[in-house]
């Protein structure tokens, strides 16, 4: 009964407080003299298999410089090449090379958007080295399409080859994964391992609202570093499953409440709202996957509109989730 009571008090202070400023944080501002010198994105699968192989170990070397975050410094021979030999010559490789080609001839588009991303970092972020960016070819490894070191960000293009691409329906990539595998969301998913070395060292959620503030602060973080870039591209919705979403927010929220789910500890039910999947079944096919992260999102955005001097650094390093809820003054309106 104490905990009943103590829980219904803190949802009249949600209530109370909903009446601070509404008015949204600049995050869209001029970031052009944010100095990156010379920031280009080199592409080591293109002139990985543009050497000839009759001379590979020559060609190898001459680029070993350049690519040394892949072919590493020391002295090379011929057995040390041969793997990469054999990289080069496999004809399945060989063919996603080619639609690589294909598909980016040239990626001027993301060079732009990553580094006006990485200005924005910059900005929030002086004294941190940023990494050198890289292409290449992953072998369709869709686990991990950016990979991200203290010195180098590598981008597996063939990953990013369009939701009609065969080969991904052949190596059984669910749909709802593939459709986000489009140029689009190559720079979104570069910034989300961005995300990750700016959060609470030590996260360990212990219940669902934990959870879903935790997944939304990488949200934000994309607010931040790419605030120009569509929400629905940002979460990985489509326009519809995005509107569905606005349209049902009040009754999302509703639905966490009535049915006790915002501290609750239950794996499974955390599950059902913030793990990837085609929808959630538990709304219908239109609600899509992850409505509770989306949740945790108009949750933080709310708290960083309402509390101005909370600084972007302040936000992923804080771990008390409820503080964050119940400073946010977050409270969705009736449709």
């Amino acid at each position: 009964m104490q905990r009943l009571f103590l829980f219904i008090l803190f949802l009249l202070g949600i209530v109370f407080t909903s009446c601070t400023s509404d008015t949204k944080r600049n995050l869209d501002f001029d970031v052009s003299e944010m100095e990156i010198p010379n920031f280009t994105i080199d592409r080591y699968e293109k002139d990985l298999f543009d050497i000839d192989t009759l001379n590979f170990l020559k060609g190898i070397k001459k680029i070993q410089n350049r690519y040394h975050v892949f072919l590493g410094a020391e002295n090379l021979n011929e057995s040390d090449v041969q793997p990469l030999y054999n990289y080069v010559t496999n004809p399945e490789l060989i063919s996603l090379h080619k639609n690589i080609d294909q598909n980016y001839p040239d990626i001027q588009f993301l060079e732009k958007e990553l580094k006006t991303a990485f200005q924005y970092h910059l900005h929030y972020y002086p004294n941190i080295r940023l990494p050198l960016v890289f292409t290449y070819l992953s072998g369709l490894y869709f686990e991990q399409p950016i990979q991200l070191s203290e010195e180098a960000m590598i981008i597996g293009l063939d990953l990013y080859l369009g939701v009609d691409f065969d080969a991904y329906k052949t190596h059984g990539i669910p749909v709802y994964k593939s459709s986000r595998m489009t140029p689009e969301h190559i720079s979104i998913d570069c910034v989300k391992e961005l995300a990750n070395i700016h959060l609470y060292e030590n996260r360990t959620p212990k219940n669902f609202l934990d959870e879903i503030i935790e997944n939304a602060k990488t949200l934000y973080f994309l607010d931040a570093m790419l605030p120009q870039k569509e929400d629905h591209l940002k979460i990985g919705f489509t326009e519809n499953q995005l509107q569905w979403c606005i349209e049902n927010e009040s009754n999302i929220w509703a639905f966490f409440i009535d049915k006790q789910i915002l501290y609750s500890a239950d794996y499974e039910i955390t599950r059902k709202f913030v793990q990837d999947g085609p929808f959630t079944l538990a709304f219908s096919k239109e609600a899509p996957a992850g409505i509770g992260n989306w949740i945790g999102w108009q949750i933080i955005r709310s708290y960083m509109n309402n509390n101005k001097d909370i600084s972007l650094n302040e936000l992923m390093t804080e771990n008390n989730a409820q503080k964050i809820l119940k400073n946010s003054g977050y409270k969705p309106k009736q449709k």
